[in-house]
Parts: C-alpha cells; structure tokens; sequence
C-alpha cells in the first residue's frame, strides 16, 4: 500500500511540474517563456493525518513552443523523488508521459488549461490522481487529490527562480 501511496504521489507531481509553468504563459498557448528554473514548496498530508513539508526545484527545457522537458527534484524528511516529463501541446490540451527514477514508475498525463486554472489527471499502474493549478504573475498553487492511497493531499507553491 505505501509503495502504490508513494507512486501515486510520484505520478501527481510529475503533472505538477510539468504543467505548473503552463499556467504562468498559458494566454501565450505554448511552452516559449518557460526555460529556466522553477522552485517550491509546500505540504504533503497522509490518510491517517500526518503532515510533511516538501521543497522542489525544476529545469524546463523547451526544444520547440509545443515540446518540453522537464526534470524535478522534491524532497522532504521523509520523502523524496525525482521526475522526468516529456510533453506535447495542441491548442489547450496537454498530452506526455513521466518516469521517476528512484521508485521506477512511469506513466501518462493529460491537462487542458484556460486562463487562471489547469485541471488534469497523472495515471501509472494501479493508480490515478486529480490535479488542480490555479495561477497568477509567477506563482502557481497547486492542489493534488488522490484517493485509496496512503497519501490523499499535496498543496505546494511554485515560482519563478530569480524572480
């Protein structure tokens, strides 16, 4: 059940971080302005009500306005993973896949985003999880639910590095 509860969890970041910089140019409907680092933090709650602080970094590669990719490093005392994305855009509708590598998990995400919020689902075997991205200038606040898992809640704040 953790193993399932930690790839779940691996699954809703690795849509986190690939579609968190998306809501900083989504008016721009490509991925052009987002090269560069991308840094947060913010809270991982289990079922039984326990809560840990993570912090993240990113670097987003972009090779064409509608390619990307992606690396992700989160940690906390408990925790820790590290994600890569590949996705692809077309008009609003987000399609790619992610692997971690510390748990050898892989799996598909699907998104669509509209001005302000980006709603979409991470899917691995066994497991899915809902994710919610609402944004503003920089900064984008990022919820995760799961359910069935050992860890049902993720909340977490990216922004811009060097900004």
């Amino acid at each position: 059940m953790a193993q399932r509860s930690i790839r779940s969890l691996t699954a809703a970041a690795a849509f986190i971080a690939a579609l968190s910089p998306l809501a900083a140019s989504a008016q721009e409907a490509n991925f052009s302005s987002l090269n560069g680092e991308w840094r947060g933090s913010g809270t991982l709650q289990r079922q039984n009500g326990v809560t840990e602080r993570i912090r993240c970094e990113a670097t987003y590669q972009v090779s064409s306005p509608e390619r990307m990719r992606q690396s992700l490093r989160c940690r906390g005392d408990q925790t820790q993973f590290s994600l890569a994305n590949n996705l692809n855009l077309s008009g609003r509708e987000i399609i790619g896949d992610w692997s971690e590598t510390t748990r050898n998990a892989r799996g598909s995400l699907r998104g669509r985003f509209q001005p302000g919020v980006i709603q979409g689902q991470v899917e691995g075997t066994g497991f899915s999880a809902n994710v919610t991205i609402r944004f503003a200038g920089n900064q984008q606040n990022v919820t995760i639910k799961s359910a069935g898992t050992e860890t049902n809640n993720l909340s977490m704040v990216l922004t811009r590095a060097g900004r």
